[in-house]
C-alpha cells in the first residue's frame, strides 16, 4: 500500500482553516491509504501526529509531538536521525504562507519527494495576486489596480488618487481567505494599506466593482485530461466575501452558497473557458480553484485570483458532477507527477581552469 503523508498547518494566517482542511482528508480516506498526517507548525517545523480531533490543536502551546525530518524521499526522527518510512506521495493541505506560495513545493523537489499540488513558480504566481493579474492581463478581463510596497508608497499613493476610481478595495497581495481585505474609498485607503503592511510587505488597491456577484470554479488534472467543477455563487452580506462568509458561515460544510450558480449558460461556457485557460498558461497541477467577479452593470467577467490549495479540497464543487470526496481524492493521487530530475552534465571546464 503507497505511504501517503498529509501536511497541514505552517507560519500562515490560515494555519488553523489548513488544519481542518487536512483533518478532513485523513478521516475521508484514512482507510484506503497508509496514511501518516504531518503537522507543520507556526515554526515551520515538522510533527508526526496521531492527533485527528481538531481541538487538540487549539492551544499551540501544549501541542507536544515527535518532531521529524524529510529528507531524500523518506522520513526521519529528528532525534538520532532515525528512519521511519520512505514516502510515496505527499498531499499538501496548507493554506497560505510557505505552504502554498510555493516554497514547500520547492523543498519537496529537491528531497525527492512527489507532492500533489502545483509545482513551485506556479505555486508562487498564484499567491501574488498582481504578479498573476499582470501575466494574463493581456488575454483576460483582470481589475484596474495599483501595488503599493514599503518601498514605492509615496508614488503609488498619488497615482491611486489620480488614477483609479473612488470606490477602491484593498487587499493584501499574497494572503488568503479574505484577510486584511477592505472596501475604501479615496479619504480612508491609506489606513487599510497601514494595516496591511503590518502583516506583509505589499498590498494591492484595485476599483471597486460596486454591482457585482462572486462565482468560483474548481479544476482538477487527470490522466485523462482536465475536470472542470461546477460553478459556485457565495452568498455574502457583505460588498465582497468575507472571512467569516467563507468559514464561520459553513463554507467548509457546503453553506452560504447556491451551487450550481444561477448563470445563463453563455456565462456558463465563459467561465469553463477561462477556468480551462488560466489553468493551462500557469502551469497548474492537483486541485485549483479560480475565483470570479462578474459585473452586474456592464456584463463583464473579470479573474480575481488562483487558489492552488483550496479549502476543504474544493470537494463539495465536484459533488454535483457526482465526483464525491474520496473519488476526488483518488484522482488527485492517481495522477501524481514524477520528481524534478536535476541533471549533471559534465563540461571538463575544472580541469582546464586553474586559480
Amino acid at each position: 500500500m503507497k505511504k501517503i503523508c498529509v501536511i497541514f498547518g505552517g507560519a500562515s494566517s490560515e494555519h488553523d482553516i489548513s488544519i481542518i482542511t487536512g483533518l478532513q482528508l485523513y478521516k475521508n480516506i484514512s482507510l484506503r491509504y497508509d496514511i501518516k498526517m504531518i503537522y507543520f507548525g507556526l515554526d515551520n517545523h515538522f510533527y508526526l501526529s496521531t492527533k485527528s480531533d481538531a481541538t487538540y490543536y487549539l492551544d499551540k502551546k501544549k501541542i507536544k509531538l515527535p518532531e521529524i525530518i524529510f529528507y531524500n524521499g523518506a522520513v526521519y526522527k529528528k532525534r538520532f536521525f532515525k528512519k521511519l518510512f520512505d514516502v510515496d506521495l505527499i498531499i499538501n493541505c496548507c493554506h497560505g504562507g510557505v505552504g502554498e506560495n510555493g516554497d514547500l513545493s520547492a523543498f519537496f523537489e529537491v528531497n525527492n519527494i512527489r507532492y500533489t499540488n502545483s509545482n513551485p513558480l506556479s505555486s508562487h504566481i498564484a499567491m501574488n495576486k498582481s504578479l498573476a493579474k499582470s501575466l494574463l492581463k493581456d488575454e483576460l478581463n483582470v481589475v484596474e489596480g495599483i501595488l503599493v510596497t514599503k518601498e514605492n508608497i509615496n508614488l503609488a499613493i498619488e497615482e491611486i488618487k489620480n488614477s483609479l476610481s473612488d470606490d477602491l478595495i484593498v487587499k493584501p497581495n499574497s494572503l488568503g481567505s479574505s484577510i486584511g481585505v477592505k472596501a475604501c474609498n479615496k479619504e480612508n485607503f491609506t489606513e487599510q494599506i497601514e494595516a496591511i503592511f503590518e502583516m506583509q510587505d505589499d498590498a494591492l488597491v484595485e476599483n471597486r466593482v460596486t454591482n457585482m456577484i462572486e462565482l468560483n470554479q474548481a479544476c482538477v488534472s487527470t490522466k485523462d485530461g482536465l475536470i472542470l467543477s461546477a460553478i459556485e455563487q457565495p452568498l455574502s452580506n457583505h460588498e465582497f466575501l468575507t472571512f467569516d462568509d467563507k468559514y464561520l458561515g459553513g463554507k467548509t460544510k457546503g453553506k452560504d452558497r447556491i451551487i450550481p450558480a444561477k448563470i445563463d449558460e453563455k456565462l456558463k461556457e465563459k467561465i469553463d473557458e477561462t477556468t480551462k485557460h488560466i489553468y493551462n498558461k500557469l502551469n497548474f497541477s492537483g486541485i485549483v480553484r479560480i475565483d470570479y467577479i462578474y459585473d452586474l452593470d456592464n456584463f463583464t467577467l473579470y479573474f480575481n485570483e488562483a487558489n492552488t490549495i483550496p479549502g476543504s479540497m474544493a470537494f463539495y464543487l465536484f459533488e454535483p458532477l457526482g465526483i464525491d470526496y474520496i473519488s476526488l481524492i483518488d484522482l488527485l493521487i492517481n495522477n501524481k507527477k514524477q520528481t524534478k530530475k536535476y541533471l549533471y552534465f559534465n563540461t571538463d571546464i575544472l580541469n582546464k581552469t586553474s586559480f
